[in-house]
């Protein structure tokens, strides 16, 4: 029975790369195709001769655009959020900067409604300074001895 199941597998494996590759190989000629001249001219064609004329530059450009897509702005969209991490992990591998407390960045018209008043909303401990008093979060010292 595993003979069967391991056999059954590999034709549907085989059967699918198949496919993949024909898909794959009618919408590069696609994309790459013109379209072609219409049949008459403009003016002597009826609705749905015009229609049907309509759909082959349309297949064409859809076509391209899934090309597009799955080929150019997925391995992008990927690429970038591995970068954002990356870079993102070095950020916070090191400590906040020493609080300033400059006047213009924590201007306040009226106190927030929730908490103490000075917290914004997604307030941080360790990123964002509570306005006067500084950084909440402080971070732990290991004794070297």
């Amino acid at each position: 029975m595993l003979t069967i199941y391991h056999c059954l597998l590999f034709e549907f494996k085989q059967w699918y790369q198949r496919r993949v590759r024909g898909v794959l190989r009618g919408k590069v000629a696609n994309a790459m195709s013109h379209a072609p001249p219409p049949p008459k001219p403009a003016a002597e064609m009826n609705i749905v001769e015009i229609t049907q004329y309509n759909k082959i530059p349309s297949q064409i450009s859809y076509d391209r655009w899934w090309l597009f897509t799955w080929f150019v702005m997925v391995p992008v969209t990927i690429a970038t959020g591995i970068n954002a991490w990356i870079v993102e992990n070095e950020h916070l591998s090191h400590e906040p900067p020493e609080y300033i407390p400059y006047d213009h960045l924590t201007q306040r018209s009226r106190p927030y409604p929730w908490k103490d008043g000075k917290r914004s909303l997604f307030h941080h401990e360790r990123y964002n300074p509570i306005p006067g008093e500084g950084y909440s979060w402080k971070p732990l010292k290991e004794d070297d001895e």
